[in-house]
């Protein structure tokens, strides 16, 4: 059964449309909605310059952490987690990977893998989602309609245990497609929960019932075939001998060219029997495989230092969104509001406009107005007026490229 549902942080609205959305609201006077766009722009202009810093600053760490210095993966470990909790993404526990993994998979793949394998895996999801698709049931000859969790975005870090466990326990590492002690990073897309474990590096494809069936049944019977077109007569000689070697036979068989002939001829049918079945065994694999391999594919987005992009980039958005969010509807409420009030009035909003349940981060929020100086009060929070809030932000900007050398050129 699916995992119910929760409320996530995530707010699933770019900058731009969250803005015009914002904009249409209400307004006591009409010019203020532009104003509001215009501290919109002053607002990502300065929350990117920071992105671009932060950025520098994950990549520069995570290029010069290595495999075997776990101090320093442990390093970019919490540098990571930070940056995905400001994205808003959910960590996905141990306990919501195993259930994943006893659940029947949505592609028509029987997936292991052991977790034993790694020294930490790390995995978080965003933008989770309720669809409705057609699962493929009897090798497609029937399918049936089923709701699934799906996940936008999904954050994976893995960490390969070191040689020293492969070789204690016996296991060749890559028989399971790993390097020991190897860090990765990726990123993927649109993940059905039921089949995340398929992301993991060292997930193994392996034969469901109905395959088993579907390879053992024309398996038997072309067997059967064989024995009773061609192999009667080698099976009837190999008898005749097998009975006089046992002295159940007075006569002595000639073993004359034309026995040779049909026991050669015996064998070479049960061994080109025996290379076709596990020819069509090995095909199967290997389309199963790249079933496998096809689905990562369409769903990889990024690893390395690509994933820190993109997730600097979310996390600076997302930090927008609810600074704005908070921002506009405390300039709604000219006598202020409290902390429950705002948090409960950006809630519904967001309820009646994304349709769907979302937890507002209000602390925040208010982290990035009190920043900004653009917010006033303690017990009772007022939004400064957009006309000085314009000032404080141009003075911000200005100040950010200053040099005290730097003079007017008339």
């Amino acid at each position: 059964m699916e995992q119910e549902q929760t409320r996530e942080r995530f707010v699933p609205r770019r900058v731009g449309r969250l803005t015009e959305e914002l904009a249409a609201l209400p307004w006591d006077d009409d010019a203020d909605a532009e104003r509001f766009r215009e501290l919109s722009r002053m607002v990502a202009a300065l929350d990117h310059v920071a992105l671009y810093e932060r950025e520098q600053r994950l990549i520069e760490a995570w290029d010069a952490s290595t495999d075997d210095d776990p101090d320093q993966v442990a390093s970019v470990r919490r540098e990571l987690v930070a940056l995905l909790t400001d994205a808003n993404y959910t960590e996905v526990t141990v306990d919501e990977l195993k259930e994943a993994m006893a659940r029947e998979s949505l592609i028509p793949l029987r997936l292991e893998v052991d977790l034993d394998d790694y020294e930490e895996v790390v995995i978080f999801r965003r933008g989770a989602e309720r669809r409705s698709v057609e699962v493929p049931r009897w090798k497609g000859l029937r399918s049936e309609e089923r709701t699934i969790t799906v996940d936008d975005r999904v954050v994976l870090l893995t960490r390969v245990k070191p040689a020293a466990w492969f070789e204690e326990k016996g296991i060749d590492p890559a028989d399971r497609n790993l390097v020991p002690g190897h860090v990765s990073l990726k990123q993927f897309k649109d993940v059905p929960r039921a089949d995340i474990e398929m992301l993991l590096p060292s997930t193994q494809v392996r034969f469901r019932p109905i395959d088993s069936l579907m390879v053992g049944v024309p398996a038997v019977a072309s067997g059967l075939i064989v024995l009773a077109t061609k192999l009667l007569p080698t099976i009837g000689l190999a008898i005749v001998f097998f009975g006089a070697w046992l002295g159940i036979r007075d006569d002595e068989p000639e073993l004359d060219q034309g026995a040779l002939v049909v026991l050669l001829g015996g064998l070479v049918t049960i061994g080109g029997f025996l290379v076709r079945q596990w020819s069509k065994l090995k095909n199967r694999r290997i389309d199963y495989l790249r079933t496998l391999s096809e689905t990562l594919y369409f769903r990889t987005l990024a690893d390395g230092p690509g994933v820190l992009h993109t997730l600097v980039s979310s996390a600076t958005e997302q930090e927008i969104v609810e600074t704005l969010l908070a921002y506009r509807f405390l300039l709604g409420a000219p006598g202020g509001l409290s902390l429950e009030e705002l948090d409960d009035v950006v809630e519904d909003w967001l309820r009646r406009t994304c349709h769907r349940e979302i937890d507002f981060e209000l602390d925040d929020a208010l982290a990035g107005l009190e920043d900004l100086e653009i917010v006033e009060g303690t017990d009772r929070l007022r939004a400064r007026p957009l006309a000085d809030a314009l000032v404080t932000l141009d003075r911000r900007w200005d100040a950010i490229f200053h040099h005290p050398g730097a003079h007017e050129v008339s």
